[in-house]
């Protein structure tokens, strides 16, 4: 894609002040992990915000705060992840920053790695789940919500099919673990500048029965403090009359930037706005004819999960270019943004991205347990 085309502050196209904001923001990140060199640097031009930043952490060491940056980076170009918070703090330093460590930091206490990424849709080979983990797994095999085909912005579409939500039938942390299991798998389906998505909530057959106030909650609360600019639009779908009242509750949750993404449409035609037609399935006025259908796991698709040596031997080899990456981006966040030398250092240091980025894909079937979208084959990798 043309320069010009890549949207504003995002990889590729950031103005000169954009991209000092962006190398300050790195500063106060390396500072946090203790990075060699950081404080020796010509960096000391930006404030020392680490102790304020630090409170953040709880009583994280320098080591565990870097382990939850990567663990949070894993496949993408370090800058999208931190641009994104950027964007959503209106270019802030401060606060996108303080964002961000609190995200970090939630990630860990919430065991993001070991409990979403490791585990995953691995439970649904267990012969005695326990009682969340067995609803986890059925919120998969009931098809209410699944990813299919990309909108006219090239985003990946995802479809919620209300009516097939029954609060009742498992727990409140059943579908927390389904929601950011799902956001997890569709960071590794997303590259930039498409690394946002088309969220489509079906409320085709919608009943009070279906209403789930507590999910709805979570939903907002990640998309706005743990996962900013993830959300390209929302289309709430054919929402019926007794919708309007949870509406009218709801909309009193959300940002003002979620809220301004949300559209309301009810005909084919409302949807082919933001979806061509042979991208939009037969159920809503489209001509593709697929259809969701879970596929299940499959016994000894995670045996490399067990294989300890080797993935300690690849984390090695992925680690070293990440002490790489930060002593480049030390050196590139000590020049002027926009000169010659910074743009050759620049240069330098997306190069060390992208084998980053490359390294990440030999480690991901070692700490990942294969999902959905593994088995479809829609993973490539680098």
């Amino acid at each position: 894609m043309a320069v010009g085309l890549l949207p504003p502050g995002t990889l590729g196209n950031l103005t000169p002040d954009e991209e000092q904001k962006l190398q300050q923001a790195w500063i106060h990140l390396l500072r946090l992990c203790d990075a060699e060199n950081v404080k020796d640097n010509s960096s000391k031009s930006v404030p020392d915000l680490t102790g304020e930043l630090q409170q953040l952490m709880g009583d994280k060491s320098p080591e565990a705060f870097r382990e939850g940056l990567w663990g949070f980076i894993l496949s993408e170009h370090p800058d999208a992840l931190v641009l994104r918070f950027l964007r959503a703090r209106k270019w802030d330093v401060k606060a996108a920053t303080a964002m961000l460590v609190s995200a970090v930091d939630w990630r860990v206490e919430r065991n993001i790695a070991e409990a979403i990424i490791h585990t995953g849709e691995s439970v649904g080979l267990k012969t005695d789940p326990s009682a969340d983990e067995q609803g986890f797994i059925a919120q998969y095999r009931s098809g209410k919500s699944y990813v299919h085909a990309k909108d006219r912005e090239n985003r990946l579409v995802y479809v919620i099919r209300v009516r097939l939500h029954d609060p009742g039938l498992q727990s409140g942390e059943a579908m927390e673990a389904y929601v950011l299991h799902n956001i997890e798998s569709l960071r590794i389906l997303m590259r930039p500048p498409d690394d946002k998505c088309c969220l489509i909530f079906d409320m085709t057959g919608f009943g009070l029965k279906n209403m789930d106030f507590h999910v709805v909650r979570f939903l907002v609360s990640v998309f706005e403090a743990r996962y900013p600019e993830t959300l390209g639009v929302v289309l709430i779908h054919n929402a019926p009359f007794v919708f309007w009242g949870i509406w009218n509750i709801i909309k009193g949750w959300l940002d003002p930037v979620i809220a301004s993404k949300i559209h309301f449409t009810r005909k084919p035609a409302d949807l082919l706005q933001f979806i061509s037609e042979e991208s939009l399935q037969n159920s809503y006025g489209g001509t593709d004819t697929w259809e969701y259908e879970y596929v299940e796991p499959v016994a000894g698709e995670n045996a490399k999960l067990a294989e300890a040596g080797t993935r300690a031997e690849i984390q090695r080899e992925r680690n070293a270019l990440i002490d790489e990456f930060e002593r480049e981006t030390i050196e590139w966040a000590s020049l002027a943004a926009g000169g010659s030398v910074g743009r050759e250092k620049a240069a330098r240091r997306n190069e060390v991205a992208g084998r980053l980025s490359g390294s990440y894909w030999k480690l991901d079937p070692y700490i990942r347990a294969k999902t959905y979208f593994h088995r479809l084959g829609m993973v490539v990798g680098n």
